[in-house]
């Protein structure tokens, strides 16, 4: 203030000088000596300056306003505040999920996720009235040892690549398990190519890492690798909603199958319904169907050759430690092969359950000889005991594994979960007969505790006792039990 006081003395002596100096130029008698131009040019000057600092001082008080300047911040900060969001809205989305990395493009057209799962047993087979020739194999091995990737491009479109390197007995040095591009830009309705598991049941469409127990039933494992099971060579359309999944593929051999002159053509198709569904209770009721139109060629341009389409049905353990075939029908001379599958599962809040039958028919090429029909099925259920209820996946009719309300770690002990199966399959068609198959009848009793340490880590231990009968040659009868441990992490 003191010094906006003094310019105002200052330019108010100037003033008075000026007009002293005007009268004074009057010829005042006895007055002082005129003011020259000069002296007046330079108290202007002085005035002129004096003004230009009056006007900064005004300019100076103004901007003084707090209110003002608070006014002019916001402005600043928000216009600041909006560019970084416009600045984070354009870089691709990084997430972590169930432990999956994730990266997503801004308008989420595109994505890709990494994808895991890795299943290591160990187990041991006590063996018991077993035939020379039958050695089950007691021993370690990583079941599935898969990595890829999946996600989405160009909106409508997805894919899936996952690499395995597991094995059934023994690790492989790896081979494609799923490779596919799927078009949902129609939705209800897709359409999917590739290699991959076609819809070919209940049981099959069950992920590998959400199965109950460490292996499918035998009755419907045999049925899904007629023409379907994982590295299948497809076509698929379906159509999918949240009460229904349809689909119809046709399929080839496998990409990871050894080379045939022509490739096995199929017909693969499944259809499910969510009968009823509600936050407590889910009931769903399948029905599958594969129809082998040409069995894989043998040999080379062998037309009519009898070791040039052969089909074998066949089942295991129900434990992967070893490849060894307990039941099986040997090779068959055909023109194709019918299979037909109805199954159904239900849970109620902490209870589950799920049966399903199948039949299978090998069509002869020989004309004098009756086609062989076999039969196989299964019933399981299973008990939640820490609460948790299996949830159902609409996308692939089917249910998944337990979630842990409070996982390991995290002020709980995971999820529990008892279950028991009985499956039975039997290859056995008139075997007394000369014509007749005599491939085996085997049973199995199943065991299982579950513990769901976190959503992504599980560990499984399981009981089998296995009986394998052959009512025209008892001396090769099977029977053993089986103790197996699974250690799995799933991202």
């Amino acid at each position: 203030m003191a010094s906006k006081t003094g310019v105002w003395l200052l330019a108010g002596t100037a003033s008075m000088v000026l007009t002293g100096a005007a009268l004074a130029q009057g010829a005042l008698p006895g007055g002082p000596a005129p003011v020259t131009q000069a002296q007046l040019d330079a108290l202007q000057k002085q005035i002129q300056d004096l003004n230009a600092q009056t006007q900064q001082l005004k300019q100076n008080e103004a901007n003084s306003d707090p209110a003002r300047a608070l006014g002019d911040l916001k402005r600043s900060t928000s216009d600041q505040y909006a560019d970084l969001n416009k600045r984070i809205a354009a870089l691709p989305k990084i997430s972590v999920d169930n432990a999956r990395l994730q990266v997503t493009s801004p308008d989420g057209r595109f994505s890709v996720a990494l994808r895991a799962l890795v299943q290591y047993d160990t187990g041991y087979f006590s063996q018991g009235r077993n035939p020379a020739s039958v050695d089950l194999n007691s021993g370690s091995n990583f079941r599935r040892a898969q990595l890829g990737f999946q996600g989405v491009a160009w909106g409508d479109w997805s894919y899936s690549f996952i690499y395995d390197f597991g094995g059934n007995g023994s690790e492989k040095p790896g081979y494609v398990y799923t490779a596919y591009l799927e078009y949902d830009g129609l939705k209800p309705f897709g359409f999917r190519i590739g290699a991959y598991a076609p819809p070919a049941g209940l049981d099959d469409s069950t992920g590998s890492g959400d199965l109950l127990f460490l292996e499918r039933a035998a009755a419907s494992d045999a049925a899904r690798n007629i023409a379907g099971a994982p590295s299948r060579d497809s076509i698929t359309l379906f159509a999918q909603g949240d009460t229904y999944l349809a689909a119809l593929s046709y399929t080839g051999g496998k990409a990871s199958d050894a080379a045939t002159f022509d490739e096995q053509q199929a017909l693969v198709g499944r259809l499910s319904w969510l009968a009823y569904g509600d936050s407590d209770a889910h009931w769903l009721v399948d029905a599958d169907a594969t129809q082998v139109l040409k069995p894989a060629d043998n040999v080379p341009n062998a037309v009519g050759n009898p070791l040039n389409n052969l089909a074998v049905l066949s089942a295991g353990p129900e434990l992967a430690l070893d490849a060894t075939k307990t039941v099986s029908t040997g090779t068959i001379d055909t023109r194709g092969i019918t299979q037909w599958g109805l199954e159904t599962a239900a849970n109620w809040k902490t209870l589950y359950a799920q049966a399903g039958y199948f039949g299978y028919q090998i069509h002869r090429r020989a004309g004098a000889l009756t086609d062989p029909n076999f039969s196989g099925w299964y019933a399981l259920a299973a008990w939640s005991l820490t609460g948790e209820a299996r949830p159902y996946d609409p996308v692939t009719a089917s249910f998944r594994g337990l979630k842990p309300a409070k996982a390991l770690g995290s002020g709980g002990l995971g999820a529990w979960e008892l279950a028991a199966r009985y499956s039975d399959i039997d290859l056995n068609d008139d075997p007394l007969s000369a014509a007749g198959v005599a491939g085996g009848k085997q049973d199995v009793w199943t065991i299982g505790l579950n513990w769901y340490v976190t959503s992504g880590i599980r560990f499984a231990l399981n009981y089998d006792n296995i009986r394998v009968s052959h009512p025209n040659a008892p001396a090769t009868d099977i029977s053993a039990d089986a103790l197996a441990l699974r250690a799995q992490i799933s991202l």
